[in-house]
């Protein structure tokens, strides 16, 4: 069986989900089939704003953010909540490129330690060939591919067969046709996984 996991490394969630997903599931036999997707474009334009959070939900969500990260094993650089948040879409593009070439895992968890636990520049070309050489692929090659009309497309359709499937946001996975939306529903997704069979 394979879980559709889509993720953006835009998002510190789908960050700690990222990290559990595959050990979380190991021993139900299930591969995670991971699929990057643009964060920016998922979000439904009726959505409007979010609403402001008062004080206290706003110190809660500081903590649970904080509780998630100790949780999960998520190492986290200071202040990168609140530092400029880097366009993703080169980064997404380079991981389907390693996906292509039998080397995603290579180069995506690095990536996502370089997005959040060292809060560099993912947006910086030379950020993104660096983790492209360190993951064993041929640089200029993937980054030609990358920054191809062919992979803008891609991600593009990508993202907009997970909007018609009714992804509004990551991490989501789904089991069959369930889906199941945040880093919070890992056990609801088991449970679902061990109904169906």
């Amino acid at each position: 069986m394979q879980l559709p996991f889509y993720f953006d490394y835009a998002c510190p969630w789908a960050y700690m989900a990222n990290l559990r997903v595959e050990p979380y599931f190991r021993d139900l036999g299930v591969e995670i089939d991971f699929r990057p997707v643009n964060l920016v474009k998922l979000k439904e334009p009726a959505a409007g704003s979010t609403p402001e959070m008062g004080d206290r939900k706003k110190a809660n969500y500081v903590k649970d953010f904080i509780h998630w990260a100790e949780f999960t094993g998520a190492d986290l650089a200071k202040d990168v909540r609140t530092a400029p948040r880097p366009d993703t879409r080169l980064l997404l593009k380079a991981a389907l490129v390693a996906k292509d070439d039998g080397r995603f895992r290579e180069l995506h968890y690095p990536a996502y330690r370089a997005r959040w636990a060292e809060a560099d520049d993912v947006a910086d070309p030379a950020v993104v060939s660096a983790l492209v050489a360190a993951a064993g692929l041929d640089v200029n090659s993937v980054m030609d591919r990358a920054q191809s009309a062919e992979l803008a497309e891609r991600l593009q359709k990508d993202t907009d067969a997970a909007i018609a499937r009714g992804v509004f946001g990551v991490p989501t996975v789904f089991v069959g046709d369930e889906m199941f939306f945040g880093n919070d529903r890992f056990e609801m997704v088991r449970y679902f996984i061990e109904k169906q069979r």
